[in-house]
């Protein structure tokens, strides 16, 4: 039982340490400008990749951030904005009001990043190494399973969708790798009116892992000490 307590308070903790408010941010371009992946989706041709962000208050003011789009209800414009950090199951937040997508379509998501970060091709925080091999094209196929993921109509064999990001896609989505439960922690959407939502890692501060560490430490000696005297 107290082995069970501890574990308990290790996930209320991380569950604390991971809300976060509101952030101020500002889109700034798809990484790769006119040369970001392209990708048919239903009757259109869109940019797919990378969305690069810039804090615009905070501690963080001025540093830039990339992550990948949740919606396709909205534009994506360079005003400024406060965004709401919310689960992905409750995004999007589109002006005149959205059906939630709710927590299957929210945990189909979090496994294309997770995988996605399995493969090396990001982080745990959704940033990556530009000067990757074929970045523009990894972040592409990352977009479009993300898309693809929430019900939108991707092609990935139209004309219009470039070869290399099809070829990624391929790679991640291989279901002889691609494992369905796989999780990235502390997955959430920036979201706000009039914005297109995005996914944002809320990181857990170093006294928070550290407290963790030390409750794990305890229940494991507990349990230990428990086989023994069994």
């Amino acid at each position: 039982m107290k082995t069970r307590i501890a574990m308990i308070a290790v996930c209320a903790l991380a569950a604390t340490a991971a809300v976060a408010d509101t952030i101020d941010a500002q889109y700034i371009e798809v990484a790769g400008g006119s040369n970001a992946s392209h990708l048919r989706v239903g009757g259109g041709t869109y940019y797919a990749g990378h969305m690069v962000h810039e804090y615009t208050s905070g501690p963080r003011q001025g540093e830039r951030f990339s992550t990948f789009c949740i919606d396709f209800s909205e534009y994506a414009n360079t005003d400024n904005a406060t965004y709401d950090i919310i689960d992905v199951a409750s995004a999007p937040v589109v002006d005149g009001g959205a059906t939630p997508y709710g927590q299957a379509t929210a945990d189909r998501i979090n496994a294309v990043v997770a995988n996605a970060a399995a493969l090396g091709w990001i982080d745990g925080r959704l940033q990556a190494d530009t000067q990757q091999t074929d970045y523009i094209a990894k972040m592409g196929a990352i977009q479009a399973a993300i898309w693809e993921a929430f019900g939108s109509p991707v092609h990935l064999n139209s004309s219009r969708t470039h070869d290399d990001l099809a070829d990624y896609y391929a790679i991640l989505t291989d279901p002889q790798t691609y494992d369905e439960q796989a999780r990235l922690q502390g997955l959430r959407a920036m979201v706000a009116p009039n914005q297109q939502d995005m996914l944002y890692v809320v990181p857990l501060p170093p006294a928070a892992f550290a407290g963790a560490g030390l409750l794990m430490g305890i229940a494991g000696v507990r349990t230990v000490r428990r086989r023994r005297n069994g």
